[in-house]
C-alpha cells in the first residue's frame, strides 16, 4: 500500500491517502491551497504530493470537526493550537448552538402540525385569537438604557441593565419592557430601549413613558414569535378607525428570569 520510501519514512500518495482518509484528492488539493492540511512532501521534479501516514489523524479530526458543522478557519485554528482545553470549550460551545437550533427546529415542527390540523379543519391558519384592548396607559418612571443593537444582543443588555441596578441599589416597582424607537425593523440594528419601571423619579437613565391611551394584547409564547400578535393589532387599529402615535412597547410579565419554558413567556 505504502508507494513510496524518503529518507527512510513510508510515505502515501495523494490517491492512497484519500482512499484511507475517505476525502477526494480534489479537496485535498484545496485544502493544501488554504494551508488546513499540507502534504508531508511535494516533488519538485513531478510536483506530486506525498502524506505522511501521522497525517491520517489530522484528516480524521477536520472529518469529525467538519461533521460537527464548524468552519475551515475554526478547524485551521483548532490544528494550529493543538490544545485540547481550546478543542473542549470549542466543542461545548458548538454543542450550545446545535442544542438551540434543533429547539427552534422542533417548536417549527409543532407549528406544522398545528397549522396541518387547522387546515384539516377548513380554518385559515394565519388566523389569530388575540384579544385587543385599550387602556388609558398612566405615566411611568423607568430605568433604561437605549442604543442601537441586534436583536441577538438583547439578553446581553438585559444583563447590562440588571448590573446597573444592582450597582445603585435600584429595586424594580413593575415590570421589565422595551421600547422599539425605529420606525422599520432591522434584525442586525434596530434602536430599542430597555428598561424597567421604578419607583424613582430622577437620575441618570431614569426617565418618564408618557400617558396615554393605548391598545394591548396578551402573547403567550417565545419572544422570536411576537409578529402574529403586531399583525393583529395593526389589523384592530385600522378596523377601529385609530391611528398609531407613538413606538410599541413590550411588557415582559413571566419570561426567561422566571425559569419557565419559552412557550410559557407571557408579554
Amino acid at each position: 500500500m505504502f508507494s513510496t520510501q524518503l529518507d527512510g519514512d513510508f510515505m502515501l500518495t495523494i490517491g492512497e491517502f484519500s482512499q484511507i482518509s475517505r476525502v477526494s484528492a480534489k479537496t485535498l488539493r484545496y485544502y493544501d491551497q488554504i494551508g488546513l492540511l499540507k502534504p508531508g512532501y511535494v516533488s519538485r521534479e513531478s510536483g506530486y504530493r506525498y502524506y505522511e501516514v501521522s497525517q491520517l489523524r489530522d484528516m480524521l479530526l477536520i472529518s469529525r470537526l467538519k461533521q460537527y458543522q464548524f468552519s475551515l478557519p475554526e478547524i485551521a485554528a483548532v490544528l494550529a493550537k493543538k490544545d485540547s482545553g481550546y478543542l473542549s470549550a470549542l466543542i461545548l460551545a458548538k454543542k450550545t448552538e446545535l442544542s438551540s437550533q434543533i429547539f427552534d427546529q422542533q417548536r417549527i415542527l409543532l407549528q406544522m402540525e398545528q397549522d396541518i390540523e387547522k387546515i384539516e379543519r377548513c380554518e385559515n391558519i394565519m388566523q389569530s385569537n388575540y384579544l385587543i384592548k385599550t387602556i388609558e396607559f398612566q405615566p411611568k418612571n423607568i430605568f433604561s438604557l437605549r442604543q442601537k443593537m441586534s436583536l441577538l444582543d438583547f439578553g446581553k443588555v438585559f444583563g447590562e441593565l440588571c448590573g446597573r441596578m444592582e450597582k445603585r441599589r435600584i429595586k424594580p416597582a413593575g415590570q421589565f419592557l422595551s421600547v422599539y424607537h425605529d420606525e422599520e425593523f432591522n434584525h442586525e440594528c434596530t434602536d430599542i430601549e430597555v428598561g424597567v419601571i421604578v419607583a424613582e423619579g430622577s437620575g441618570e437613565n431614569i426617565r418618564r413613558l408618557a400617558p396615554g391611551l393605548c391598545c394591548f394584547a396578551t402573547h403567550i409564547g417565545p419572544y422570536d414569535d411576537f409578529t402574529p400578535c403586531y399583525t393583529a393589532l395593526a389589523e384592530w387599529i385600522e378596523r377601529e378607525g385609530y391611528t398609531i402615535s407613538g413606538p410599541p412597547i413590550e411588557l415582559y410579565v413571566k419570561g426567561c428570569e422566571d425559569d419557565v419554558q419559552p412557550a410559557e413567556y407571557v408579554t
